[in-house]
């Protein structure tokens, strides 16, 4: 899934506004929705992930975890949207959709990764 053009949060960003069509109170704030998606991401693993060039492994969990995120707020929004996820066009029922599938899929991702385990010895 991850691709070089989304190497970045602003990449991340604009293909979530491209894919799921979000009202202007949640679009206003996609870069902090991917970012707050990294920060979990890198709190997660322990490696530094910086906010461009982010590397291939991360992007999938960074991506779908974003997703999650924006479902959410779509969904905390008042009614009368219409949404686009690819194929999939809903009006006026930002309920149909489900974030759950996209934050699985997310944890999924950041297992995978694994995480920096560090261990300290007591003296005492």
């Amino acid at each position: 899934m991850a691709v070089t053009s989304l190497n970045s949060l602003g990449s991340i960003a604009t293909h979530i506004v491209e894919n799921i069509q979000v009202p202007a109170g949640v679009s206003g704030n996609m870069v902090e929705i991917v970012d707050m998606a990294r920060q979990h991401v890198e709190n997660y693993t322990g490696d530094s992930i910086g906010s461009n060039s982010i590397p291939a492994q991360y992007q999938p969990a960074i991506v779908n975890f974003s997703k999650a995120d924006t479902i959410d707020l779509i969904q905390s929004q008042p009614g009368g949207e219409k949404i686009r996820l690819a194929e999939l066009t809903t009006e006026n029922s930002g309920e149909v959709m489900s974030s759950k599938q996209y934050q699985k899929l997310a944890e999924m991702n950041l297992r995978s990764l694994g995480r920096k385990v560090q261990f300290a010895r007591s003296l005492s």
